[in-house]
């Protein structure tokens, strides 16, 4: 190959003198360009490191909406598909169908490909579109499900179970507060509410801010904000679901009488505590998505990076015959 991959705080591709780190989890490291995948909080760190700066423009925008805090030093990616000439290399950039603005990268050089998916999801949802298979040479996978125990029903399926939930609730007088993050699970459930039932949606302060990123996207979403007189009315008379990324928020809302919703993809396989009920809803592949993205993309080496990465990397090794192992085991 003509590059080098380590682990070095984040995933570092050295190529001839050129030093590439993809979402690094500390901002005292640095390279020729720090990549960031998508604005989720565990992997825009990078966004305060010195150097060159590749994200998506929605990935800066949620960012900066999120934390209000002033990105520098950016080379904004805005097309999906779009290629980018870093000397003798050319990155590619592709959807990851995780939330809004979220990227896989391809890396080629004249003899080898590389792909780093950053999270991945691959199918269509309410509000946005299925990741795509890359094919390449090496592969980092996210592997937050790679576990075999890990199966998802069909989203549609948990749409309407979540719907009915939601549609009962508010119909008894007891209508939800929903704990989820602050990017994309709420805009997916906030339009899933809009459209199913018809009601607007009570949120934090944070989701509002971020709900007009989504906005300006061409997302259709209909919430009040929890702040406003309005908002203090409608918590006060529970007429309206409460969609809250605040914990603070989340365990008012619960004392007041609002059953806890959760939806993550751990209540696939876990009894969730801390709610009434859960809902396996995720924007991650679960572990047959994850195989068939690795058989259809023909990589020889794979890199998984999550939760499950060493349980992944075993299992495509006995399974599947691959060179795997956990990306952090290159440190």
């Amino acid at each position: 190959m003509d590059w080098s991959l380590h682990w070095f705080g984040g995933i570092l591709l050295l190529f001839e003198d050129k030093a590439f780190l993809m979402d690094p989890n500390s901002n005292s490291v640095f390279g020729d360009a720090i990549v960031v995948s998508h604005a989720h909080g565990d992997h825009v760190v990078g966004l305060k490191c010195r150097g060159l700066k590749l994200a998506s423009y929605y990935t800066i925008k949620l960012y900066e909406a999120a934390t209000n805090f002033r990105v520098n030093g950016l080379y904004p990616l805005f097309m999906d598909g779009q290629r980018i000439p870093l000397d003798r290399l050319m990155l590619e950039v592709y959807d990851s169908g995780h939330i809004l603005g979220s990227l896989q990268f391809r890396f080629e050089s004249v003899s080898s490909s590389l792909v780093y998916t950053g999270d991945i999801n691959l199918v269509d949802t309410i509000i946005t579109n299925a990741g795509r298979v890359l094919e390449c040479d090496e592969l980092i996978i996210d592997a937050t499900y790679g576990s075999p125990r890990i199966s998802f029903p069909d989203r549609w399926e948990i749409y309407e179970d979540l719907v009915e939930f939601i549609d009962f609730s508010v119909k008894s007088g007891k209508p939800p507060v929903l704990k989820v993050y602050s990017i994309g699970k709420a805009q997916e459930v906030i339009a899933l509410i809009n459209r199913f039932l018809g009601l607007e949606v009570l949120v934090d302060s944070k989701i509002a801010r971020i709900n007009e990123v989504y906005r300006s996207a061409g997302v259709d979403l209909t919430y009040i904000p929890l702040r406003s007189s309005e908002g203090f009315e409608s918590l006060k008379s529970l007429s309206l679901p409460l969609v809250t990324s605040k914990p603070s928020i989340y365990r008012y809302a619960r004392s007041i009488g609002m059953p806890g919703v959760m939806t993550t993809g751990w209540a696939s396989i876990y009894r969730l505590s801390d709610c009434e009920v859960s809902f396996p809803l995720s924007d991650h592949a679960d572990f047959q998505q994850l195989v068939s993205y690795v058989e259809a993309s023909g990589a020889k080496k794979v890199y998984p990076i999550g939760a499950f990465s060493r349980h992944f990397s075993i299992w495509l090794k006995r399974n599947m015959g691959l060179e795997a192992k956990p990306i952090v085991d290159l440190a």
